[in-house]
């Protein structure tokens, strides 16, 4: 084999081993590189019936001396309501009560199905936010989810 061809394939291994991670890599969902992942503390059960609009139980517990917001100045109050049979519209704000310009997405989870709900871009001093309809088959849901940030 000629010592060009060794060289050139030499190279193509070398180039294709910084290659290997980035293929690897996935961003599950995500728009933007994640700097700080915190759970919201508004669960909610959606209960379901055969007959009839679903019914929303939500509860959120708050203690004295809790830090305020999430990632350091965000903060995400989710709302849910049914909207007939079956189907229940939640919309998740975003305030970014801070400095920096954010891009945001709420990470939903219902039972062991992951929904990423990207917000955006949330400039400082903004709100934004985004809706999702969500068609449930009858019984009970937990729904839980975690802010996503990053620059």
């Amino acid at each position: 084999m000629p010592s060009i061809l060794r060289s050139r394939i030499a190279l193509a291994v070398l180039l294709g081993a910084f290659l290997i991670p980035i293929g690897m890599s996935s961003l599950r969902g995500l728009t933007h590189v994640l700097t700080c992942d915190e759970a919201v503390a508004t669960p909610f059960t959606l209960v379901v019936p055969e007959r009839g609009d679903p019914t929303v139980v939500s509860s959120t517990t708050i203690e004295r001396g809790q830090q305020e917001g999430l990632c350091g100045g965000l903060f995400v109050n989710p709302e849910a309501r049914a909207e007939g049979t079956r189907r229940v519209t939640m919309t998740l704000p975003i305030q970014n009560r801070t400095v920096f310009r954010w891009q945001g997405t709420v990470k939903l989870v219902l039972g062991n199905i992951t929904i990423p709900v990207g917000i955006g871009e949330i400039p400082a001093g903004e709100t934004e936010s985004d809706t999702v309809h969500l068609d449930l088959d009858p019984g009970s849901h937990e729904i839980s989810g975690s802010l996503l940030i990053g620059p």
